[in-house]
């Protein structure tokens, strides 16, 4: 059946219905660790951002146990992904980047976990917007402007110390 008619029937949230669904989901491994005590509710709960039972079971597999930290699950499986709390990704939008093609995922459990999935859509998008703050600046006259997503520092700086040379000051 459905998720809302699941929920009508038993008269409870849609939301509780898919948290309940993705927990039901979790890899045979993690269930049964979760029955021996070697995974906690909180840590389950964070390997339902993933459905993938191989990825699930290679996360577990290298964690030392008893597995509790809901955290470092989540670290584990969003290497590579941008949360949506990120400067870059406020920048772009979260609908602009869904509308280009962009992979969101959202945490079923913690409202705030939203993790964007394509960081590549997220750079092209940002690029493309800066170009369009860019081209204003140079029609107004400056000679140079310079745009950067990466790490925020200047790029092909010197790390040498300039010392000031004195002259004689004019009249």
């Amino acid at each position: 059946q459905p998720e809302e008619a699941i929920a009508s029937r038993f008269g409870a949230s849609v939301r509780h219905v898919r948290q309940r669904l993705a927990l039901s989901a979790l890899s045979p491994t993690l269930k049964d660790a979760f029955r021996k005590g070697e995974l906690g509710l909180d840590a389950a709960r964070a390997f339902c951002l993933v459905p993938d039972h191989d990825r699930q079971d290679s996360v577990f597999a290298i964690m030392p146990k008893p597995v509790s930290n809901a955290y470092a699950v989540r670290s584990y499986l969003t290497q590579g992904a941008v949360r949506a709390s990120d400067r870059l990704a406020k920048f772009v939008g979260l609908e602009a980047y869904e509308a280009a093609g962009g992979i969101v995922r959202r945490d079923l459990f913690e409202d705030e976990l939203v993790f964007l999935d394509s960081p590549d859509v997220l750079n092209t998008l940002a690029t493309a917007k800066l170009e369009e703050l860019r081209a204003p600046l140079l029609a107004e006259g400056w000679g140079w402007v310079n745009v950067n997503i990466g790490s925020g520092r200047a790029d092909g700086g010197s790390m040498h110390r300039i010392r000031p040379e004195w002259h004689q000051p004019t009249d």
